[in-house]
């Protein structure tokens, strides 16, 4: 079992990766161990290898995150008066175009894909794989092939960070030493495809050197194994809208894997993300917090204000409350929903209730009254923007205690790889039962009737793909995957050009009036947006990069920056 704190100081002054040197293997100082030291045995490795786990991008739990990515989407705003949300303020200058490449190097918290750090933890992941092979007779045959294979999965996972934001990248896998390397060190842009190409490549070659059960309980709990490797193969197929290969890849994953095998829908949709359920059978691949460090911030920044004291700072809008279902399954703007206006949050799925709190909820000892005129109404002046807050995720057991969260950060889980398998194969043209089933195995378990209980007929393959979409949308709502949906669908451009909402409930002819207002009324995003653009200043060091044009980039940068 690896945990992110299982490392010591003396180890982590070895893991100096900002310069392109590594002459501090060449001498020891008295604060440092030599290589030869750190990989004489197995577990000197594994606490290389534990401090690049430690380094994968926690996008909630950490100090610093208190504005997750989550609010780039139409899912969630912060709640912070000062210009409503950084984040929200960065996107939209970001889309105005007024977020400068020379100006401005994605050094914000929120975004996990920051290039430069990316590129440190990248080569952790080259420095790991370089000593190791040095050190091999220290290692047995089966314990070095499963840790390399770990290690590129994460080198994987840190580059499709890089290309879902950028695009095409500098494709870098052996240790960078400008003192002998000289200007070799500096690597062009690879193409879109062929980062593509070197992904799914390495995923395929490195899947069966992987554990199969990293689950609770077991000997690999929390490593990567064979399910994460064919789970970001299979998303990084369907990212790049090639569907056949990413149903395949689901299919495998489901069949090989799933029911049991050891992954599965957990039964307790809201329970699952909280610490006694760490690496349940539905977590594929999670961030893993120390249990007794007890450190994540989930519950601090993410929870509702009010006796639990958070600082609710990913209030749900109402565009995504919108999209939760009625009990029958039908969305509320189907004929025959029973949904009604004057009464919106009765009759809901059991997502909404577990994900959302509205007005009149009781959560951690409080009601949360949300009326006008009552505490928690609709009000950016205290910081309550949307009048929603969230509920997902949230352990209501921690009042008083909001920073003692070892709930792990869930990367990967089994309800979405049925949803990517569905969707994927949907978009290949496969409207099967097996297709159906899968779909329905989240409905089922989210409370709702099956699509053809909901329905009553077959659906076409046009209804199938925005029946998947509402699903990932409500089934997924805060674990930071709205973004990217946005943008491997090419709707982005269009929804996040549309005002974002909130609920204002008023006093109207001696009823309450549940009255949607605009609380960002101009969002702004063009094509370009689809890429962010690469900080000026690391093109600028790299003249292979600069020297790049063609039609992915401009001088090594994306078009219209």
């Amino acid at each position: 079992m690896i945990h992110q704190l299982k490392y010591t100081y003396w180890v982590l002054l070895l893991f100096i990766v900002s310069s392109c040197s590594n002459d501090f293997l060449e001498v020891t100082p008295r604060n440092q161990l030599s290589a030869e030291t750190v990989f004489s045995d197995q577990s000197g490795a594994d606490l290389f290898l534990n401090d690049i786990y430690g380094s994968l991008p926690d996008e909630e739990g950490k100090s610093y995150n208190y504005d997750a990515f989550e609010n780039w989407g139409d899912n969630a705003v912060c709640s912070f008066h000062w210009s409503m949300s950084w984040t929200l303020s960065v996107a939209r200058s970001y889309g105005a175009g007024s977020l400068n490449p020379g100006l401005y190097n994605h050094d914000y918290p929120a975004m996990p894909f920051m290039y430069n750090h990316t590129y440190a933890r990248i080569r952790k992941c080259n420095l790991f794989l370089k000593l190791v092979a040095e050190h091999a007779d220290n290692f047995p045959t089966e314990w070095r092939a499963q840790r390399e294979a770990e290690v590129r999965f994460l080198r994987v996972y840190f580059y499709h960070q890089l290309w879902m934001a950028y695009g095409g990248v500098p494709l870098v896998t052996d240790v960078l030493h400008q003192a002998s390397q000289g200007d070799a060190i500096f690597k062009p842009r690879s193409t879109f495809e062929e980062t593509y190409n070197f992904m799914v490549d390495e995923l395929a070659s490195i899947a069966d050197d992987l554990p199969t059960n990293n689950t609770a309980g077991s000997p690999d709990e929390g490593r990567a194994g064979k399910g994460a490797a064919l789970f970001l193969k299979g998303w990084i197929e369907l990212f790049a809208g090639n569907y056949p290969e990413s149903a395949a890849t689901y299919r495998q994953l489901i069949e090989e894997m799933g029911n049991g095998k050891p992954y599965d829908l957990f039964d307790d949709f809201h329970g699952q993300f909280l610490e006694g359920n760490n690496n349940n059978k539905e977590t594929i691949f999670a961030y893993q917090h120390e249990p007794s460090a007890r450190t994540g911030y989930r519950n601090n920044y993410y929870g509702p204000k009010g006796n639990f004291n958070g600082w609710a700072s990913m209030q749900p809008t109402q565009n995504l409350v919108d999209d939760y279902a009625m009990a029958n399954g039908l969305r509320i703007t189907d004929n025959g929903s029973g949904y009604d206006g004057s009464a919106p949050y009765e009759n809901r799925e059991p997502r909404f209730y577990q994900s959302i709190i509205f007005d009149g909820v009781q959560f951690a000892g409080q009601v949360y009254q949300m009326k006008e005129g009552q505490q928690f109404a609709r009000n950016p002046a205290a910081e309550n923007n949307t009048g929603y807050f969230r509920r997902k995720g949230i352990d209501a057991s921690l009042v008083g205690n909001l920073h003692k969260d070892g709930a792990n950060y869930i990367y990967f889980r089994y309800a979405e790889a049925l949803l990517n398998f569905a969707e994927a194969s949907i978009e290949a043209g496969d409207v099967s039962q097996t297709v159906i089933e899968a779909i329905d195995k989240v409905r089922q378990r989210g409370g709702i009737p099956t699509l053809q209980q909901t329905y009553g007929r077959t659906l076409t393959r046009d209804e199938l793909r925005e029946v998947v979409r509402r699903e990932r949308r409500v089934e997924l709502a805060f674990e930071n995957k709205r973004w990217w949906d946005l943008i491997r669908w090419r709707t982005a451009s269009v929804v996040l050009n549309q005002p974002i909402y909130g609920v204002d409930i008023r006093q109207q002819g001696g009823q309450w009036v549940y009255d949607t207002r605009a609380i960002v009324h101009t969002q702004e995003f063009f094509e370009r947006n689809y890429l962010f653009p690469i900080y000026q200043g690391w093109i600028d060091s790299n003249p292979s990069m600069k020297a790049q044009n063609g039609p992915e980039w401009v001088n090594g940068q994306n078009p219209g920056y």
